[in-house]
């Protein structure tokens, strides 16, 4: 149960959590979150909810800055609820997040030592985003500010690129009515796109390097239009992607080479099928799933057919931890690569491999 209550307090931020908020201990010990902070700053806060466990604060103001803090490009900044890094240095965002995903392989995963590389930067750290997604309320433009469905309204968006931002101020012009717009660059790229385009190809090359040698057989669960898939082939004899989604089965199917096939349907309808078209110790599974992770049936036919790989992909470091447990009976966390898909927003996404013990 919780209780709201109005205190100003100050406290020394000693971590910034995944999802953005720091971390600190009121005098009372209890933990405490609040946003738009840096490790190591004191900073004055109201606390706006405090529960048995922890508390939630507001910032007001901050005592003691990082030398890492540095002025936010966007107007909205705090107020959207789109972004949580702008008021951090770069290099500073890169280290909160290689430590994230540290922490979370320590904490949830069970992995006393995991190797986590340091978090390889986006070719952009501003205008890189090729969509984005605006509200319009009552004549408002723009995202849902944080931790609300009010639209805040917003002119331009620092992170998307200037194609995007152009179809932001036709609709700003068009006088649109109240709904869901998808603004993107053109592209004839039809499933599944990263948001990003330079640093999803960097995502290629750490999944690349973590799959090199490559082997007999590659099974691509939620393989997409097959962005890893394509990329991958040459290492293996034969790719076999599963997707849920028929757009984006069409489009794979479209660009697929000679030695890819792709299934329509649930991966944990078609993985344990799909495995068997090798052998275990020549094959490598490639996992991209939602943030929610893999569920236990698919966690039960890794286990079962134990192919000698894994690459998990995930935008989740809590989920990838949890499923890493859980598949720790048969298979060994060797390392991990961070990429920065999102500059200045708390998202994660990193590459982990797994080797059969």
């Amino acid at each position: 149960m919780s209780h709201s209550r109005v205190l100003d307090t100050s406290l020394v931020i000693e971590q910034v959590t995944f999802g953005g908020k720091g971390l600190g201990r009121l005098p009372n010990g209890k933990v405490c979150f609040v946003p738009r902070v840096i490790p190591g700053e004191r900073v004055e806060c109201r606390i706006i909810r405090e529960k048995s466990k922890h508390a939630e604060a507001d910032l007001v103001r901050v005592l003691e800055a990082s030398m890492d803090r540095v002025r936010p490009k966007c107007p909205v900044y705090g107020t959207c609820g789109g972004c949580s890094y702008q008021h951090i240095g770069y290099e500073r965002q890169l280290a909160i997040k290689t430590q994230q995903v540290e922490d979370a392989l320590r904490r949830l995963g069970g992995i006393p030592t995991p190797v986590v590389h340091p978090a390889i930067p986006s070719p952009q750290q501003y205008g890189y985003r090729n969509r984005i997604s605006v509200h319009v309320r009552a004549g408002k433009v723009g995202f849902f500010g944080a931790k609300s469905h009010r639209v805040v309204d917003v002119a331009e968006c620092p992170i998307a690129s200037e194609l995007v931002n152009s179809e932001l101020k036709a609709l700003r012009e068009s006088q649109p009515r109240d709904g869901e717009y998808s603004l993107r660059e053109p592209s004839d790229y039809r499933g599944f796109r990263q948001v990003n385009s330079a640093a999803g190809a960097l995502l290629q090359e750490a999944v690349s390097s973590l799959s090199a040698p490559g082997g007999e057989l590659l099974v691509d669960a939620y393989c997409g239009a097959g962005f890893f898939a394509h990329h991958l082939r040459e290492q293996y004899a034969q790719v076999v992607g599963i997707e849920w989604s028929e757009d984006a089965v069409r489009a794979a199917r479209d660009r697929r080479g000679a030695n890819e096939i792709y299934l329509l349907g649930d991966v944990a309808q078609h993985l344990a099928a799909a495995l068997g078209s090798g052998p275990a110790e020549k094959t490598t599974v490639l996992i991209d799933p939602p943030s929610e992770g893999i569920d236990s049936e698919v966690i039960g036919h890794l286990l079962s057919r134990e192919p000698e790989r894994i690459i998990y992909v995930s935008c989740n470091p809590a989920t990838l931890a949890r499923d890493i447990k859980m598949l720790a009976t048969k298979y060994a966390f060797r390392e991990a690569k961070p990429v920065d898909m999102f500059p200045q927003t708390a998202e994660i996404e990193v590459a982990a491999l797994l080797h059969r013990l």
